[in-house]
């Protein structure tokens, strides 16, 4: 997987504005367009599994690969039935 990073050498290291992260070059251009178009972004690849893409269960707050349906599923809680306690479902644990 790669990335296109830029570097506002306006801002200093640390600041929120300093770095730009783009999945594509084709949205590092279009930032670019309204925000710096003198700009360029350089091509890095991401290394590690944690290039794979991650979010964390809400419930639990398990880290689960979204693109691994299996994950998804075994992380599926039952946050339904404690959201609507009308229909007489019990969440677990409770």
């Amino acid at each position: 997987m790669m990335v296109w990073i830029y570097a506002d050498t306006n801002k200093q290291v640390g600041d929120v504005d300093h770095l730009k992260v783009f999945a594509t070059p084709e949205a590092a251009d279009e930032w670019f367009k309204d925000n710096d178009p003198e700009g360029v972004a350089f091509r890095y690849e991401v290394l590690g599994e944690e290039a794979r893409p991650r979010s964390y269960c809400p419930a639990c707050g398990a880290l689960i690969d979204t693109r691994d349906l299996s994950q998804i599923l075994a992380h599926v809680h039952d946050t339904y039935s404690s959201n609507f306690p009308e229909r007489g479902l019990k969440a677990k644990g409770k």
